[in-house]
């Protein structure tokens, strides 16, 4: 039986006296992609900040690989999950491909510590893996959105991430830029074995997807279709 990486049960998180999440329960199983979808304010969000170990639940329970934010052991299970937020921007500072990707090895090697020849091929790798090698000594800020969202896609996968997570991957993008940005995903994750959260309110986003919850009132819903219920 395939055992979930991520799991929470009558989940309830919030900020303060606010509860966003009550009795939320779902399973991200090991090898998945899975989506979330949902009107704003239900909670995608609050879910993802518990996953990253930026909010701590405050009743029922949550763990990513076993264990829970906060609990012993977390800060290096963090390690395992690239994070791909809404805003990929590249900053103000002048910042080649090839730089912004390999950030994603720092976690590991330390700031200031040298990249050894295998984290270098493991940042080559993930440039190529996305497409994007031959803009490796372009700066960011002067690549489109498309372009802008492989980097940060590619600095996660040089992580080596157990679990990738994408917040919004496809917005703001054109069609073409949308449906490779798509290609991509689902071939990292079928070619990897690599689980994957897309939080989207795109349907052709979620119907990559193998299984979807629907957040509504601080709940998840598992459904049955990708139509189903996504119109909000």
């Amino acid at each position: 039986m395939v055992q979930p990486l991520i799991s929470s049960r009558d989940l309830y998180a919030g900020y303060g006296k606010k509860m966003v999440l009550k009795k939320c329960s779902l399973t991200v199983e090991a090898g998945s992609l899975t989506g979330f979808c949902g009107p704003n304010g239900a909670g995608k969000s609050t879910f993802l900040k518990l996953c990253l170990g930026m909010l701590k639940p405050q009743g029922g329970s949550i763990t990513v690989k076993g264990a829970s934010p906060g609990q012993p052991g977390f800060r290096e299970i963090l390690l395992r999950i690239g994070y791909v937020p809404q805003n990929t921007q590249g900053g103000t500072l002048p910042t080649t491909v090839q730089e912004a990707v390999a950030m994603g090895r720092y976690g590991k090697v330390g700031l200031g510590r040298r990249l050894s020849p295998q984290d270098k091929a493991l940042v080559e790798a993930s440039m190529e893996a996305v497409g994007i090698r031959t803009l490796a000594k372009q700066q960011v800020q002067k690549l489109s959105g498309g372009q802008t969202q492989r980097v940060a896609i590619a600095r996660a996968l040089a992580m080596e991430p157990e679990i990738l997570i994408l917040d919004e991957p496809t917005s703001n993008l054109d069609e073409e830029s949308r449906m490779e940005l798509l290609r991509i995903i689902k071939s990292q994750q079928a070619y990897q074995g690599l689980t994957t959260v897309i939080v989207s309110h795109h349907q052709e986003t979620l119907a990559v997807c193998g299984a979807i919850y629907r957040f509504t009132q601080g709940t998840a819903e598992k459904l049955t279709g990708y139509q189903e219920g996504l119109d909000d």
